[in-house]
């Protein structure tokens, strides 16, 4: 077993979880820390594997319930133009 959990952590810099490996993912087998597993009826399975991802990362709680429409609004703020009478969203750096 891992001594230090797997699961990628930080969206800024991405790092390893440093804490402590408690167990293993009974889908994928890695080693991970108390924080990044919950406990189902077969046994403690990592949050990347309950989010049905192949790399051990987890997406944030907030991004699993964006719409569509969300998603939409988005992508239109996110386009850059000369105009910023338009923009939804203002550059402030």
């Amino acid at each position: 077993m891992a001594e230090q959990c797997e699961m990628i952590i930080g969206y800024l810099v991405p790092h390893r979880c440093e804490n402590p490996s408690l167990g293993k993912c009974i889908k994928c087998g890695r080693g991970f820390c108390d924080e990044h597993t919950n406990q189902t009826k077969e046994g403690r399975v990592c949050l990347a594997c309950l989010q049905g991802l192949d790399m051990p990362v987890t997406l944030p709680i907030a991004a699993a319930t964006f719409t569509l429409s969300d998603l939409d609004t988005f992508g239109r703020a996110s386009t850059w133009d000369d105009d910023d009478s338009t923009d939804l969203f203002s550059d402030l750096s």
